[in-house]
C-alpha cells in the first residue's frame, strides 16, 4: 500500500481529475440527479445548522477530501494521508457527505448494498461512485458561485432559502443509485 500525503496541490487537482474520469452534470441534466443532490445538500444543511460557525469554503475542502477518498477506493494500493488537511470545519462536512453515499463509511448503507453487490469488485466501485462524484463536482461549483455572490456563508444562505423549510431533524440520510 502506497501512502500519499495530501497537500494543497492535490486538493485543488482532484476535482479536474475526477471530471476527466467520470464527466460532470451538464446544465439541464440536474433532474436526473435530484435524489442524490438533495440528500447530499440536506445533510450539509443539517450539519451547518449544528456547526453554523463553519463557512461555505469548508464544504469545498470536504468535497475535495471526499473525492480523494473515492480515488483511493478506486485505485490499486493507494491511500491518502489527510493529516495536514483535515480540520474540524471540513471534517464535519466530509462526514455529512460520506454518510449520504459512501458504503465504506456508512455501515447501514454498506449492509444494504452488500446483500446485492460485491463491494470488493473494482468495476462495481466505479459504478457506485459515478453518480456521487458527478454530484459532488456540481455542488462544488455551486458553493464557489454562492460564495462569490453572497459571501462566506453564501452557499448555506442559498440552501436555506431554496430548501431549508423541507429539511427537518438532524439525522443524516443516504441515497445511492447504481448507474
Amino acid at each position: 500500500m502506497k501512502t500519499i500525503k495530501v497537500n494543497n496541490y492535490k486538493m485543488e487537482k482532484i476535482a479536474s481529475n475526477m471530471t476527466k474520469r467520470f464527466g460532470k452534470i451538464r446544465r439541464g441534466e440536474e433532474d436526473s440527479y435530484t435524489m442524490e443532490l438533495f440528500t447530499m445538500e440536506a445533510n450539509l444543511i443539517k450539519t451547518h445548522r449544528s456547526y453554523s460557525k463553519y463557512k461555505s469554503r469548508r464544504v469545498i475542502e470536504a468535497i475535495n477530501l471526499f473525492l480523494l477518498k473515492i480515488d483511493s477506493y478506486l485505485s490499486d494500493g493507494i491511500e491518502y494521508d489527510f493529516s495536514g488537511q483535515l480540520k474540524d470545519g471540513n471534517k464535519v462536512f466530509l462526514e455529512a457527505l460520506q454518510m449520504s453515499c459512501d458504503p465504506f463509511y456508512n455501515e447501514e448503507l454498506k449492509s444494504a448494498l452488500s446483500k446485492d453487490i460485491d463491494l470488493e469488485d473494482k468495476e462495481t466501485r466505479e459504478k457506485i461512485f459515478e453518480i456521487p462524484v458527478k454530484c459532488l463536482l456540481r455542488i462544488k461549483k455551486s458553493v464557489e458561485m454562492w460564495i462569490r455572490e453572497l459571501g462566506n456563508y453564501g452557499y448555506f444562505k442559498f440552501l436555506e432559502e431554496q430548501m431549508g423549510s423541507k429539511i427537518e431533524g438532524d439525522n443524516l440520510d443516504f441515497a445511492l443509485r447504481l448507474n
